[in-house]
């Protein structure tokens, strides 16, 4: 293969050294001269650990995730390129600082050795060589997606841009407590993501240490070269998922006869043309290929590969679609996001707050709340948006004119401008995917006559952890370690918050004229204290009844978790509360088995107890398997990282945890050594001390590689 004797364009230089420790559980630390040492290290490490992933982002990134899984790839391939990925990376890599160039190039440069000495583990030859570009590139298609542009484009196909709102069935977690809010005086934070716990998106934990500063320990999804979240000597970071309205729908004005042109201040505007080629790979059983594969000798995609063309037009809004409705453009903030990688890599390395906030001003990352705590005592919630200026004159929640540049985006605003809580006097800030008016006590949250509506702020809604954390954090005037830990690890739900209407519902069924296994569950579900810790039994039937009636309704679980109301027949509650007691039955030979009978993670075949519930402080999401008879936890706590910042203390102490373990190589002795201390609800402490981890653990892996000519530009 041509590739495997290519050196990919570094030059030739002087080698560089890098380092890879291993701790106990696997963790790498990674030790490098350069920044850019630490990138390649990085990438090593994490392709020995989920090298497939890997490949499934990257191969997204250079438009060949259809060759890999088929047609679902292919549609995503196709997103890439409606989005202008391609070209505006061509265009904007350049742009980036040296120092992030030269971090995103050796982070290829480990990749494409990896691949180089493991041809056996390569599902698709012509992925290689990766170059920085691409890595980059792969950082804007995915972000671009999780603004809510594939959303928007579905709405829109489907003949209903008018009904597109911006939704993520996804949350975290974020708190931070200063001294005033402390029993020990110490600066505290939680870093705690929730997304699914298996797929492409799987959190990976990784130490870099450069002699440049580069100091961190953090979380990454696979193929970022800068933690997304994390903790350095400094300071440290979370962040939540949050949704304002960051694309517009136009409806354009097309000529009556000439296909390409649409009218715009009143005069005939040409629409740009492009064609794409897209590979599909004909697959009898599409798979996936990015989970649960050994490393080294995954299985290959298999099948007859099919090219197509697609066309893409282009107006002065952004990319159009075309429906039998009419013609329609989308504008959404893409030419910033090439500056993800930067800002994401600034911010770790940042050594106060105001160069964090300075790392900020990149925009490069189009979303996120960011919750931040220091070892000066500094805490901080900023709603971080790439949002534009929108006029008032306009209703920006519907479908926009297409033929005037009224609506045309003329800037975006600043850092200043968005919503934000700094150095609170009641000492804490957090973020739980709520509403950003509701982060901080009342008095120093924002304010929502401050900005403007046309933002969809209320998009992000009131929901139970918020109403459970404003519960809980007044419940003491000051919070030691473990309350803290305790306050995170919270399964029960708050007695006024939206879940009390799901409740209400079924609770307030009539007992007349029910047969009596719907009498017998009424007894259960009135019994609920809105605990989901493992002893209740109540928790599995009212799940199970739950997520029964809204899947028939066609209606998504957030409408009862985020405070929307909704009523569902009594009909359907009953049928609802009927089939849960029916499987309830079958499998435990009663309707109200403790919950942690019913859920459980399976993992290797084997199952592990699990509690909680959707939507609480330590959540889990489960799915009713109809064969097996259980509820399978899919979706949770995926990364916990608690720190204190104590005075005095040259680094902060932390404690952290991943569901399984860092390797996703079942093969791995790593692939599930942190299970046990997940379902304990425990931590396993961690350093930023770079003496302690080389007196710790021996190197497992030393690496040498050419560097970058940019690496090494002064």
């Amino acid at each position: 293969m041509r590739w495997l004797r290519m050196t990919f364009g570094l030059g030739v230089l002087a080698a560089q050294s890098v380092e890879i420790r291993r701790d106990s559980f696997g963790t790498p630390h990674i030790f490098g001269k350069t920044d850019a040492d630490c990138a390649y290290g990085l990438a090593w490490a994490h392709a020995e650990d989920d090298f497939a992933r890997l490949q499934y982002l990257l191969t997204l990134s250079k438009g060949r995730l259809g060759r890999l899984i088929g047609k679902s790839g292919a549609a995503m391939d196709y997103f890439a390129h409606f989005i202008g990925a391609f070209s505006l990376s061509r265009q904007q890599y350049d742009s980036l600082s040296p120092a992030a160039r030269a971090v995103l190039e050796a982070y290829a440069a480990g990749i494409n050795a990896f691949a180089q000495q493991h041809p056996q583990a390569v599902l698709d030859k012509g992925l290689f060589p990766v170059t920085g570009e691409d890595v980059m590139r792969g950082h804007m298609i995915v972000l671009a997606g999780m603004v809510g542009v594939g959303q928007a484009l579905q709405q829109t196909m489907a003949g209903r841009p008018e009904q597109y709102e911006f939704r993520v069935l996804a949350g975290s977690n974020a708190i931070a407590l200063s001294s005033r809010k402390t029993a020990d005086s110490s600066t505290y934070l939680l870093v705690n993501p929730h997304v699914p716990l298996e797929g492409v998106m799987r959190w990976y934990e990784a130490f870099l240490h450069s002699e440049e500063g580069w100091h961190v320990l953090g979380g990454f999804f696979p193929g970022m070269v800068a933690p997304g979240l994390g903790t350095n000597p400094h300071l440290g970071w979370a962040v939540t998922f949050n949704w304002p309205d960051f694309v517009d729908i136009y409806r354009l004005s097309p000529h009556p006869k000439k296909k390409y042109l649409y009218r715009l201040d009143g005069k005939w505007d040409t629409l740009r043309r492009e064609k794409v080629r897209l590979a599909v790979r004909l697959m009898r059983n599409p798979q996936a290929y990015a989970q649960g594969w050994p490393v080294l000798n995954p299985p290959k995609p298999k099948g007859p590969i099919l090219r197509i063309r697609k066309n893409l037009e282009y107006s002065a809004f952004g990319p159009v679609v075309r429906t039998k409705k009419g013609l329609y453009a989308l504008r959404f903030p893409i030419e910033r996001l090439y500056r993800a990688p930067q800002e994401w890599y600034e911010m770790s390395k940042a050594r106060s707050f105001g160069e964090f906030y300075q790392a900020l001003r990149l925009q490069g990352i189009p979303l996120f709340n960011v919750v931040y705590a220091d070892r000066t005592d500094t805490i901080f919630y900023f709603f971080n948006a790439l949002l534009p200026e929108r006029s008032p004159a306009y209703q920006w929640q519907g479908v926009l004119p297409g033929d005037t540049s009224a609506v045309l985006w003329k800037r975006y605003l600043s850092p200043e401008e968005l919503p934000q809580v700094l150095a609170p006097a009641c000492g804490y800030v957090f973020s739980v995917n709520n509403s950003p008016f509701a982060t901080s006590c009342p008095e120093a949250s924002p304010r929502a006559e401050a900005f403007p509506a046309q933002h969809a702020w209320h998009w992000n809604r009131h929901n139970n952890r918020e109403r459970r954390f404003y519960e809980l954090i007044q419940q003491k005037e000051r919070f030691g370690w473990s309350d803290f830990q305790a306050l995170k690890y919270d399964r029960k739900y708050p007695y006024d918050g939206p879940i009390r209407g799901l409740w209400h519902a079924f609770a307030s069924l009539p007992d007349s004229q029910q047969p009596s296994q719907i009498r017998q569950a009424l007894e259960v579900v009135r019994r609920w204290d809105f605990s989901g810790l493992g002893e209740s039994r109540s928790a599995a039937l009212l799940t199970l009844a739950a997520s029964y009636a809204l899947r028939k309704a066609q209606m998504p679980g957030y409408n009862w978790l985020e405070g929307q109301q909704t009523q569902l027949p009594p009909s359907l509650l009953q049928e609802a509360l009927a089939y849960a007691s029916r499987q309830l039955q079958r499998f435990y030979r009663k309707i109200d088995p403790p919950l942690a009978a019913v859920q459980a993670l399976e993992v290797k075949g084997k199952r592990y107890a699990f509690d909680g519930l959707p939507e609480q402080l330590a959540p889990s999401y489960g799915q009713w398997d109809e064969k097996k008879g259980f509820l399978r936890v899919v979706a949770g706590d995926t990364y916990i990282q608690f720190v204190r910042f104590q005075r005095g203390q040259a680094y902060p102490y932390i404690e952290s945890v991943l569901p399984y373990g860092v390797s996703a190589d079942p093969k791995s002795p790593h692939y599930d050594d942190q299970l046990r201390l997940y379902v304990e609800r425990q931590c396993k402490p961690m350093t930023l001390d770079p003496e302690r981890i080389r007196r710790a653990y021996p190197v497992a892996k030393h690496l040498t590689w050419q560097g970058s000519r940019v690496a090494q530009a002064p």
